[in-house]
């Protein structure tokens, strides 16, 4: 009998036994923690609108801050670590801020703006990429550059030019050079016109049979 309740007696503190483990587990890794120099992130948006529905987040939301209406957060309990800091808003772009926590001192960090490589100091300083977004293009208003770029204007313009230019050109002109002149504005005509092209072809085609025969 004495045997057998030896051999029961370890399956029931079996489970006390576990609790005991776990709980000495949990204890020393406070421990450790405890040991473990943690710091706090300081820094300000410097922004004129407003904030309240700003939020600065570390590594896509493992740790979080409101900033207060200057601008101002405090991320407390920081492990020593790399950290990605982000500002969420829906009316400006904010950049990317790296964090280094260091190990070894406590409160001793390194920032810079990822999309530059340009350090910061501490508190961090931190200002709007674009301060408003447009979301809608302005339209633009009435400007006498683009009309006159117009190419509509632009041919009229010319043909308008040709009209005053030509009459002076022509009264200045030899009567020959204009009799040649008037030839080359009908050679154009009828090429332009497909009758009178047709009626042309036809006579070189007769012609070439006359010198055939």
């Amino acid at each position: 009998r004495h045997l057998a309740s030896m051999a029961v007696l370890p399956s029931r503190w079996l489970p006390l036994l576990q609790l005991c483990v776990a709980a000495l587990s949990v204890a020393a890794q406070a421990r450790v923690q405890d040991t473990v120099p943690r710091s706090s992130l300081e820094g300000q948006l410097i922004t004129d609108g407003p904030l309240h529905a700003v939020r600065v987040v570390l590594n896509r939301g493992e740790y979080t801050a409101i900033p207060r209406q200057d601008g101002s957060f405090v991320i407390h309990s920081l492990p020593p670590g790399a950290y990605f800091l982000e500002v969420h808003d829906t009316q400006r772009t904010w950049p990317t801020v790296r964090v280094d926590v260091s190990a070894k001192t406590q409160g001793k960090m390194r920032a810079l703006m990822t999309h530059n490589r340009l350090p910061l100091p501490l508190p961090l300083p931190i200002e709007p990429l674009v301060p408003r977004l447009a979301f809608f293009e302005k339209r633009e208003g009435f400007k006498v550059s683009s009309l006159l770029m117009n190419p509509m204007a632009i041919m009229m313009g010319v043909t308008l030019l040709i009209m005053l230019v030509m009459p002076k050109m022509m009264a200045n002109m030899d009567p020959e050079q204009l009799k040649e002149m008037q030839q080359m504005q009908g050679g154009l005509a009828d090429l332009l016109n497909p009758e009178k092209l047709k009626e042309k072809q036809q006579m070189l085609e007769k012609k070439k049979r006359e010198i055939k025969g």
